[in-house]
């Protein structure tokens, strides 16, 4: 028999739900019904990952694009995902590594009154 497992995102299931149509308060068996297939589906996938990742001893990003290459819709969303992580990655050292100005002050922006000095 199969074990029975925690659902732990059937609220937010829930709220997809009626975002994409379903009644304001979904059925509580409805949305773990779904909780159960979307686990088993990233459970599957990671496993092929896994696979295709065991021949170099590691998982890396291309190897979930290898997997999902068959799906144009969630290949292009997932180089998407990938592209806006970039992106936050980029802003973030910008925003977090401060140039030090003559009077040892951190500062996040250079102003030429700076430079002048």
């Amino acid at each position: 028999m199969k074990e029975k497992r925690k659902h732990q995102f059937t609220k937010e299931i829930k709220l997809l739900m009626y975002g994409f149509g379903d009644v304001q308060n979904p059925r509580q068996d409805s949305a773990e019904l779904l909780e159960d297939i979307l686990y088993n589906y990233l459970q599957d996938i990671c496993t092929k990952v896994a696979r295709v990742g065991h021949k170099r001893g590691k998982v890396i990003t291309d190897d979930f694009l290898y997997i999902l290459r068959k799906d144009p819709k969630k290949l292009a969303r997932c180089k998407e995902l990938l592209i806006m992580q970039e992106d936050l990655r980029k802003a973030r050292t910008l925003f977090e590594e401060p140039e030090m100005n003559i009077k040892g002050k951190k500062r996040l922006t250079n102003r030429p009154e700076d430079e002048k000095q």
